[in-house]
């Protein structure tokens, strides 16, 4: 994974939890809002790592757990002919935050190294099983895909339908 952050990905409204009395903060563009120990607010990704590393907030279940990367490898990892299905909400944003979260918190390479190694593994696994439905003649169901792999799914199936009714016509001249 790049360490160039995502803009994408770090302007995701989160939610985080106050560890202390946060002042309102003014910088150009941007206000934040004066925040009481303790309590529950949201924020953009950007700004929640900022008052993290500051000690003034914690992220309130933004990032994946050890068991949750290990359930999902597990279910991507089983029929991996099958259809896809469905994964966490906002999977590829906790995704996201769990590496921004280890890296920013220095914790062990063999620990980071398993995250993205897993994370390869799913990313690929969802490709071939998106791209494989996306190429079937039959349409098929995208409720279960996050909204990044639904736009995948639609180029794919756009293109390759286009391609093989090109092609069709061939027969038919």
């Amino acid at each position: 994974m790049s360490r160039q952050p995502s803009l994408e990905h770090e302007n995701n409204i989160v939610r985080c939890k106050a560890l202390r009395n946060i002042p309102e903060v003014v910088i150009v563009g941007y206000k934040f809002d004066a925040v009481e120990e303790k309590r529950d607010f949201t924020t953009y990704y950007w700004v929640a790592r900022q008052l993290i590393q500051n000690g003034l907030a914690e992220l309130v279940d933004e990032t994946l757990s050890t068991n949750e990367w290990t359930q999902i490898h597990f279910k991507e990892r089983i029929n991996p002919a099958g259809p896809p299905g469905p994964l966490p909400d906002d999977f590829y944003e906790k995704a996201y935050q769990s590496f921004t979260s280890a890296r920013d918190n220095n914790e062990p390479d063999n620990l980071q190294n398993r995250m993205k190694a897993r994370f390869r593994d799913i990313l690929e696994s969802r490709i071939n099983r998106i791209t494989r439905q996306a190429t079937a003649q039959a349409d098929s169901l995208t409720r279960v895909l996050q909204p990044s792999e639904t736009a995948l799914y639609t180029d794919v199936h756009r293109i390759t339908s286009k391609w093989r009714d090109t092609l069709l016509e061939l027969g038919e001249e």
